[in-house]
Formats: C-alpha cells, structure tokens, sequence
C-alpha cells in the first residue's frame, strides 16, 4: 500500500496531523471499503452531546473528538484518531482518551485505534493489550488480520453492545498506579467462585453514565468474615455451591443477593480470557452495611 511513500518525510517538522489523514490514513480507510454513504459509513469527528462520562462518583471530561466513527450497517463499530509522527500513540493521555470516547454511552464502539504515521495501533475495548500494533512500513505482514477484523463487510456483535467494560483496566487506562486504595460503601453479588486453593472472586457493578464490572479477589478468612454478615439461607447456599464442582455460586438477584461493603486495592496484574482483560481488585475487608439484619428473610 505505501511502497512508494518515503516515510522520511515524517521527520520533518511540517508533516503534521493533517498530513498523516491525507497521505496514510485515507489509503488505509479505503481500502477497508468505508465511505461517507451506505452501509460501511465513515462519520468525521463527530462531537458527543453530552462529553462528560460518569464511573460511580467521578465524571471525566472527554476533551477529544477522533477524526473517523466507522459504522456497520448503522452501528458504530470502531474509532480511529489521527495523531501528528511526534505523538505517542502507545501510553499516553491519546490512548485513555479514545478509549473513553469509544465507551461513551453516545457511541459504544467495540473497538479504538490510533495512528501517528509511524504505527498504527488497535485496541479492543474489552482487551488491555492492542489486538494489532505495527509499523505503516509493514502493512502488508498485517493486512489480512486487519482487514478481517475491520473491512466493511464485518458486522457489529450485537452481543457486545451492552458490555459491562471491566473497572479495573477502565482505571489503569485513566493512569491508577499499581495498588490504588478503592472503597465502595455498598456492593451487590450474586456470584462467588472458587478460582483455586484460598482464593475466591465475586464480582459485583459500578454505577454511572457506564455500568462497569469490578472483580473482587480475597482469600477463604475474608470469605467468611464476608458470608458472616449474610443471611442465614445465603450463607448456607455459598457455603454448599463452593464445596463441591463446578465450584461456584450464583443466583437470580430477585431470589438471593449477597450485599457488602469493601475496602480493596487494585491488583498489578493483568488477566485475559476469551472475552475480555480485567483487573481485579484485592479485598482487604468485606465491611457489613448498617442496620443489616442477620436474621431477615430472603423472598
């Protein structure tokens, strides 16, 4: 696609953001099959009505409209922004910005990218690590991955559309350090699971713009200083699911529901799974919420 383009020109101080769309950026667009009408539309820098996103109690400004919303019949799929070649597009404010973008509840796209002429990087909102990073130079060793995962035929998942984006790299893209303090007054749970000897995880929802996902890991003293402050009925229920294969439990939040407060610090590691990457956060203390009575029946 770029033979003939002599990337030495990205040294020179006057081949800035504008030139990277019009030179790489377009050739790569078109070649995808995208176009201002029909099915595989382009949308330019679309602002957001509301530019603001609420995690729980914080609300983040998005100060960047990206250059290109990409659309499957109808459906926002992916985002791609144009950066000038002395940008980086790797770990930066660019990248946790398209990534806040791209949740916003006004888009929802699947996926993000950057591009600053050197590289082109594209990351999968469910995924901490870019699903492709390589240099414009080498195109060609990528495109058939690249056109597959983004040409104009592909169609949005509609099983993605109402994801629960993970609470641990939503943090960690907005730049948390390893073992930040979080606190959350009142959770719910309708999930434990036995993942391996003293270790067990639950996962429970915050609140906002996004709902997100957080996963909750703590070991078997903190499982029982957390079923102490449950029902009876739920203790018991916990109690026999993780005794015994597959060992987890789970329930309708309309029948049983564990409810807790806790005190944790994010993990400084990265999980992955088929679906997504998340990082959890490592209980340090399931707190029992005010007025809790032991004793209250359960529907």
């Amino acid at each position: 696609m770029f033979e003939d383009f002599d990337f030495s020109i990205l040294k020179d101080p006057d081949f800035k953001e504008d030139s990277v769309r019009e030179e790489l950026i377009i050739p790569i667009i078109k070649s995808l099959g995208y176009s201002a009408t029909g099915d595989a539309k382009i949308v330019r820098s679309r602002p957001l009505i509301h530019p603001y996103v609420a995690i729980g109690s914080q609300q983040r400004k998005i100060s960047i409209i990206p250059d290109y919303l990409f659309l499957a019949d109808g459906k926002p799929l992916w985002i791609l922004d144009a950066k000038s070649p002395s940008e980086d597009i790797t770990k930066s404010k660019h990248v946790e910005q398209a990534y806040s973008y791209a949740i916003h509840p006004e888009v929802r796209a699947e996926m993000y990218a950057l591009c600053n002429g050197h590289e082109f990087v594209l990351y999968e909102v469910r995924k901490f690590e870019p699903v492709l990073h390589f240099k414009l130079q080498e195109i060609h060793t990528v495109w058939e991955s690249l056109f597959r995962i983004l040409n104009s035929q592909i169609q949005g998942n509609p099983e993605l559309i109402n994801y629960a984006p993970d609470f641990g790299v939503y943090m960690k893209r907005l730049g948390a350090v390893d073992n930040m303090n979080f606190m959350a007054p009142f959770c719910c749970s309708c999930f434990i699971a036995k993942i391996e000897d003293d270790k067990y995880t639950t996962i429970s929802s915050v609140p906002g713009d996004i709902e997100m996902a957080i996963s909750l890991d703590f070991d078997k003293n903190r499982l029982n200083q957390l079923l102490s402050f449950q029902p009876q009925n739920i203790r018991d229920a916990v109690q026999q699911a993780l005794s015994r294969q597959p060992f987890h439990f789970s329930s309708d939040p309309s029948v049983m529901e564990l409810k807790f407060g806790v005190i944790s610090k994010l993990s400084t590691e990265v999980f992955h799974n088929a679906e997504e990457s998340y990082i959890p956060f490592e209980v340090d203390e399931f707190i029992a919420l005010p007025n809790f009575d032991l004793d209250e029946e359960q529907p």
